[in-house]
């Protein structure tokens, strides 16, 4: 039986302007973190969870400001998501990420 119970524990807020980021860089120190939902304010940006590649300002999924990005289904264990993504501005305005964590 899968627990349907997501527990958050961690917020942290993450500036992402034109150099493309490592999520797993600027995240506390435990492995346990299998879900993620994460705000975008300010810009837009884009976004890989590829190992070997980096969004780019045309690359990449793209987030508007003001949305999100939910991994949280407690079904999926997004642990190698979470571990993999990289992030990027997408336009002119520098972004700012609010990441909730849960495991």
């Amino acid at each position: 039986m899968v627990n349907n119970v997501l527990n958050f524990r961690e917020f942290i807020s993450i500036a992402v302007d034109g150099t493309a980021i490592r999520l797993a860089d600027y995240l506390p120190s435990d492995s346990r973190w299998s879900h993620a939902y994460i705000g975008v304010k300010s810009g837009s940006v884009r976004w890989l969870s590829i190992s070997d590649q980096e969004p780019t300002a045309s690359k990449g999924n793209y987030v508007n400001p003001g949305g999100s990005i939910d991994w949280t289904n407690p079904e999926i264990d997004y642990r190698g998501v979470i571990m993999n993504a990289k992030f990027v501005k997408a336009g002119t305005t520098s972004a700012e990420l609010e990441v909730n964590l849960a495991w």
